[in-house]
């Protein structure tokens, strides 16, 4: 019984998930600033940070540590992730990442690709910065893949998502949720589990 209910909870759950959004195109681009890395933001701001060279940590033979700085704008929220890794409000809330801060330094070493996280939106909501944790309106969810090439930063590769719970590292799949339908289901079905569960509890074992 336990593996009928588990078997129907997955075949329900595929079903219901549906990937709301879209990717955007040119999302991540680089260079309308020198060293800036600017993010879409639905907006006329530019959004946008930059990891500026700020020195080597020897026995490097190129600049490997870096100051992460931000233009004064509507802003983007930066974090270190893995690919596959879920770049979504759950885990930004759950500070699951590590978050860039302004002014911190990091080190990279040359030629080693690294991932970013990127949560941005179209306007703030409350609590307002600099007073974290905050959130955006309209949010924007992405990722990019960066390099250190010989002690400048470059962009490799990226994808961002508008309209969506959030998106996956390293990939363009969108973050799914569950429909409204699906949800309903999942709570019929665990009362009814439950409900079992409680009828064979009561069931006087056999003499």
């Amino acid at each position: 019984m336990k593996s009928l209910v588990a078997i129907v909870l997955a075949v329900v759950t595929a079903i219901g998930l549906h990937a709301q959004g879209y990717i955007v195109p040119n999302g991540v681009y680089t260079n309308l600033f020198p060293g800036e890395i600017d993010v879409w933001n639905l907006g006329p701001q530019i959004t946008g940070f930059m990891l500026e060279p700020w020195g080597r940590q020897a026995p490097a033979a190129f600049t490997n540590i870096f100051r992460f700085d931000e233009p004064i704008t509507i802003g983007v929220r930066v974090f270190l992730v893995s690919p596959n890794d879920p770049i979504s409000l759950r885990p930004t809330v759950a500070n699951a990442h590590r978050e860039f801060q302004f002014g911190e330094t990091y080190v990279f070493q040359s030629g080693a690709p690294f991932y970013v996280g990127l949560y941005t939106g179209a306007g703030f909501a409350p609590p307002y910065p600099p007073n974290p944790p905050f959130f955006y309106l309209d949010p924007v969810f992405g990722w990019a893949k960066l390099v250190n090439n010989r002690g400048v930063i470059q962009e490799v590769d990226y994808a961002v998502a508008h309209q969506a719970q959030g998106i996956f590292a390293g990939t363009t799949t969108i973050i799914p949720e569950p429909s409204s339908a699906t949800l309903a289901m999942l709570g019929i079905l665990a009362l009814a589990f439950r409900r079992l569960k409680k009828s064979f509890a009561l069931t006087p074992p056999p003499a």
